[in-house]
């Protein structure tokens, strides 16, 4: 006892620091004040023993290989105000490691957090393209969970929950401040047992509770259709082998009506794998750039460049993005646009260009996904922050400016179904400019 008064002694006292030196803290002072502070916090046991050596490593892994200068400092207060707010020894060893780490990590960046040994189970089995739990897409929106979308013919579908839906509570844990990794850990679980969620719905305000029983949910990585003679693929993820869906998909649509135009709709695709980011990049590039990543090593930085071979040479294109557009789709639609193989439309998208590599801890301590290196497009221009701009801009309504403010091509979707109807509006632009030939005919005004 009389250790752990001793460290959180210390422990305060360098959250006491001047501006300076919290700024400049080094690795080691942050481990040290940490291990102090979160000794102090917990039960002692075995279990908080090995959370100690835990910070240490996560640490350690995060001074050698994030992708900038790490202020220590941050990250040792934001802990500190988790473990401080705590009554000495009396928090549960995994359950506030997990807190002031992630709480640290945040100081660094949105993307940069620990997983416990069910989140990144979790997060190994999406990358297969199935994972178990209840087919709802979520986003974090205002301090809520947002429902994004039901997967067809799953339990969320079933259940009839609906795009806007906020998830208010998962069994009983209320969801508001968690972070969205933690959500959906919450929601997946083995095929066949029951989670609860109590669900408000925006639109009359009502609350209420299902019951849903986990299933195996397959993700449809991708879903193509022809519209007129335009062929359509839209990439959902790039978590698993979306590649080897699409080039399938082709190779079925050109030995039978082979395209005149091909759409890649990446709007709502919040990204993945980057490898495979990188590859539907360069299968519809036949020479150019596709990316390139820098970090704080020298060992992180990489290129890539296209080979010959090209899916679909030759036809039109159009890559359709939005706001929630994000990482490996803003790496494809980057590379498409700089190399001039296709024309991007809609919204601008999230703007992040960070790569996270996924350090697992051994046994059953999880892993640091961590942000290690950032991408430029093939210009040299940074996606981080700035995201992609779209070439044609599409606005909701009837009525629009035909040009933005910094000059680029406006459309307002619904002047589209004046050349194509389609039951998607993004779709019926995308196919209405690839049929109008330009942007000035498009943008025309209707009689």
């Amino acid at each position: 006892m009389r250790y752990t008064i001793r460290a959180f002694a210390l422990s305060a006292a360098f959250l006491a620091a001047s501006p300076l030196g919290a700024a400049t803290a080094t690795a080691d002072e942050a481990i040290a004040s940490l291990q102090s502070a979160y000794s102090h916090s917990v039960t002692p046991g075995e279990p908080a023993d090995q959370h100690v050596q835990l910070l240490a490593t996560v640490l350690r892994r995060v001074e050698r290989s994030y992708a900038n200068e790490v202020d220590f400092g941050a990250v040792t207060q934001a802990s500190l105000a988790v473990l401080q707010g705590v009554a000495a020894g009396t928090g549960d060893p995994a359950d506030l490691f997990k807190k002031a780490i992630n709480a640290g990590l945040r100081t660094l960046d949105p993307y940069s957090r620990y997983m416990d040994a069910r989140a990144h189970a979790n997060e190994r089995s999406e990358s297969s393209g199935s994972f178990s739990g209840v087919g709802v897409e979520v986003e974090a929106k205002d301090g809520t969970v947002r429902v994004v979308a039901a997967i067809p013919d799953t339990p969320a579908t079933r259940a009839g929950l609906l795009p806007g839906d906020l998830i208010v509570q998962v069994d009983e844990l209320p969801l508001a401040g968690l972070p969205l990794s933690d959500v959906t850990a919450r929601m997946r679980g083995e095929p066949g047992t029951p989670v609860s969620l109590i669900i408000r719905r925006p639109a009359n305000g009502a609350e209420f509770t299902v019951v849903l029983t986990r299933d195996v949910i397959r993700r449809r990585l991708l879903q193509w259709a022809m519209e007129d003679d335009v062929l359509v693929l839209r990439l959902r993820t790039f978590s698993g082998p979306v590649t080897a869906n699409v080039e399938a998909a082709v190779a079925q649509v050109v030995g039978t009506t082979p395209p005149s135009a091909v759409v890649l709709d990446l709007r709502g695709n919040p990204g993945g794998l980057l490898r495979e980011g990188v590859r539907i990049a360069d299968l519809f590039l036949g020479k150019g750039g596709i990316a390139s990543l820098r970090g704080r090593s020298p060992g992180s930085a990489r290129t890539w460049e296209a080979d010959a071979s090209e899916l679909l040479a030759g036809i039109p294109m159009v890559v359709l993005i939005d706001e929630r557009s994000a990482s490996a789709s803003e790496l494809v639609a980057a590379a498409l646009q700089d190399n001039g193989r296709a024309k991007v439309m809609g919204r601008r998208s999230v703007g992040k260009g960070t790569v996270q590599t996924t350090y697992p801890l051994g046994g059953d301590n999880g892993a640091l996904k961590l942000t290690t290196s950032f991408y430029l497009a093939p210009s040299g221009r940074e996606v981080q922050k700035a995201g992609v701009e779209p070439d044609i801009e599409l606005v909701a309504g009837a009525k629009a400016d035909t040009t933005s403010g910094d000059g680029r091509p406006r459309i307002a979707q619904d002047r589209c179904a004046a050349v194509y109807k389609s039951a998607d509006p993004g779709v019926a632009c995308a196919v209405a400019y690839l049929k109008a030939g330009s942007v000035e005919a498009l943008a025309k005004p209707a009689d």
